[in-house]
């Protein structure tokens, strides 16, 4: 399963009355003379009904209509909950599935509605089709045979990116070093777990054993934003359910992850080329190359092809492209810094690993395939005993 959802639940099959018993302390804003300008709903830290995680949400609500009219009255929930840690309390071994993470975090927020003492007759109104999505943290784990590939891995992936995306490409260190790629629609994320401070460990866990497997994982966490998902389609929780069949998260580690690393279709080179390389190109198109990797180098920008052209921007895009092509050197990158290049590596190890199923012993105690039916059975009972802890309190 993923690791954290951005979930929109509509309360709008229930009717208007049911739902002013949505808990939302509603914050009134007024200007100096004390007049009402805004009103809004303060956000809630509530409980999972699983571990003791805690999570923000946000009630969104509407103006009602008919007895209701003048009131603000509850239509959705809003919420962004990390679904590992609010189910098992760990997020270092879980499986891929958006589909099973929104179901856990519907479950989860109907769990809230029933201990606030919503009637089961109307929450059982609510499913799956009731829940979209405006974000997803979709993680992709990878192993490695011991500590040294994993951190290699992270550090191949820096060097590329560092060259592809200069200073854009961010890299710090929160107890491991983090590599981040920014993108207009989503952002990809790589580490190696080291920081367990937010896990919750249940009694009985095997927790040092667990920590230890992290070592030799990589987590590449491409976040997807709103608008990444529109484009694909996936903003509907019912538009994931058969999201493995249809090949939806290789095409999301391909579209985010390798493409952001330039591995889709021929890899950038790191090395000079060939000489036979050379034949491919125009005598100006070999002549640009030959200056470019040059000592010192001549920046393609300021040959005489480009300097003389009418338009220089457009010249030099019209060399760019058979470069790219025939010598897989990208002349907008400067050559000392093309040579760190690490693509070569990464294209053969950085492939979409589909789902991660952690190893039997620790199955249990994580959000995964193998364990995902009796997590369910458990969000169930769970809410079984919030209706009847509700109705006790009446």
């Amino acid at each position: 399963m993923t690791d954290t959802v951005k979930t929109l639940l509509s309360l709008k099959k229930l009717p208007e009355l049911v739902r002013m018993d949505v808990p939302a302390q509603l914050c009134n804003v007024s200007n100096p003379w004390g007049e009402l300008q805004e009103r809004y709903v303060k956000p809630s830290k509530q409980k999972s009904s699983m571990v003791d995680t805690y999570t923000k949400w946000i009630v969104r609500c509407v103006p009602g209509t008919g007895d209701l009219e003048g009131l603000i009255v509850p239509a959705a929930m809003e919420a962004s909950i990390s679904i590992p840690n609010a189910v098992v309390g760990q997020n270092i071994l879980h499986g891929t599935s958006v589909f099973a993470a929104g179901i856990a975090a519907f479950y989860l927020q109907r769990n809230w509605l029933a201990k606030a003492g919503l009637p089961r007759e109307q929450l059982d109104l609510l499913d799956a089709s009731d829940v979209s999505l405006t974000g997803a943290t979709v993680a992709f784990i990878l192993r490695c045979p011991d500590r040294d590939k994993s951190e290699d891995m992270v550090m191949a992936i820096k060097d590329t990116a560092k060259v592809l995306y200069g200073a854009d490409c961010l890299s710090y260190h929160s107890g491991n070093e983090t590599v981040v790629i920014p993108a207009r629609d989503f952002s990809v994320h790589t580490y190696v777990k080291s920081d367990f401070s937010h896990c919750v460990w249940s009694p009985g866990s095997p927790e040092n054993e667990i920590k230890a497997d992290a070592q030799y994982l990589v987590r590449i966490e491409a976040k997807l934003g709103e608008p990444f998902l529109k484009k694909l389609g996936l903003t509907t929780l019912e538009s994931w359910r058969d999201a493995y069949a249809r090949g939806v998260y290789k095409d999301i580690f391909n579209a985010t992850v390798r493409k952001s690393l330039r591995l889709t279709g021929q890899q950038l080179r790191h090395r000079s080329p060939r000489a036979e390389v050379f034949g491919l190109l125009t005598p100006t198109q070999s002549e640009v190359l030959r200056g470019y990797l040059a000592d010192p180098p001549v920046d393609p920008r300021n040959s005489d092809t480009v300097v003389n052209s009418a338009n220089p921007s457009k010249r030099f895009s019209e060399l760019r492209k058979p470069i790219l092509k025939h010598a897989r050197i990208d002349i907008n990158i400067p050559w000392e810094d093309h040579v760190k290049l690490r693509c070569f590596e990464l294209e053969e190890t950085l492939v979409y690993p589909g789902d991660f199923h952690p190893d039997e012993d620790h199955t249990t105690w994580s959000f995964c395939e193998s364990n995902w039916d009796a997590l369910r059975d458990k969000l169930n009972r769970a809410y079984e005993d919030a209706l009847m802890a509700a109705a006790r309190t009446k």
